[in-house]
Parts: structure tokens; sequence; C-alpha cells
């Protein structure tokens, strides 16, 4: 009997550890996930010629061959920021920061053309790390739900 309630006590035990551990796990995620989208936003935010070259993309402008060079790397950042977050997202369960990281990249792909352009060339290599993100993400563009999505330059306050 005192072996049943031992084994009853530790299967108890066991179930608050795997709760208490799935907690951490979900808010480790959200910590990341918010970390790296600082990251990423810092870059523009801490320079100056990364921002203008995102908004003259976002804008469909001009760019010299080394503002080009300089996008592609900031795309493959950018679309590798949220394709991390949604793995780790999916992993942990949390449907919301799920749908935020495919968001995030459908509205900056309908923003513009070039941005368009970078995701179609991109779009093969995202998908060898996360084939379910690549298609979420095109379900999105294709289904263009994005009345509540703004994109980076949209969230800035005019002057």
């Amino acid at each position: 009997m005192i072996t049943l309630v031992f084994l009853a006590l530790q299967v108890r035990q066991r179930n608050y550890t795997m709760g208490e551990s799935n907690r951490l796990e979900r808010a480790a995620a959200i910590d990341r996930h918010a970390d790296s989208i600082s990251r990423w936003r810092g870059c523009l935010m801490e320079n100056a010629d990364l921002a203008t070259i995102w908004l003259t993309a976002y804008n469909d402008g001009d760019l010299s061959e080394i503002e080009i060079l300089r996008l592609n790397n900031l795309w493959v950042d950018f679309a590798n920021t949220p394709r991390a977050n949604y793995g780790r997202a999916k992993t942990v369960g949390d449907q919301g920061l799920v749908r935020q990281a495919v968001v995030r990249v459908v509205a900056e792909v309908t923003a513009s053309v070039i941005f368009k352009t970078l995701w179609e060339r991109t779009h093969f290599m995202v998908g060898l790390a996360s084939p379910e993100f690549v298609k979420e993400v095109d379900r999105g563009i294709s289904e263009g739900n994005l009345e509540e999505v703004v994109t980076f330059k949209e969230m800035i306050m005019k002057p």
C-alpha cells in the first residue's frame, strides 16, 4: 500500500514538473520571439543607411548595386527571423506567435514589388528550413486578409 501511495505521488510530481517545464519553454519562446524582432528592427533604427534602403525598396525605388546587395542580406535576415520564431512557436504550441510570424512576412511581401520579388527568390531556401512556414506565408499572400496588419513603414509615426 505504501508503495502505491509513493508511486502515485511520483506520478503527480512528474506531471507537475512537466507542466512547469512547458510553461517555462513557452515563456522562453515568447522572450526569444520578442528579442529576435527587436534585434532585426534595431538594425533599421540604428543604421540610417539600412533604413533608407528598406524604405526605398518598400516604395519600389531605384537602388544602386551595393544597396541591392545590402537589401538582399537584410531581406534574408528579415525572412529568417520570423521563420525561426515560427518554428519555436510551433514547438511550444503558441498559435498567436505562429500567426504573428506568418503575418509579419505577408505584410511586407505584399507591400511592394521588390519585397515580393525578394520573397520569390528566397522562397526555396526558406522552405528548406521550414516548408510549413512557406506554405502559410504563401496562403496569407494569396488570401490577402490583411486589414488589421501594418508594415514596418506604416508603424512609424508621421511627422
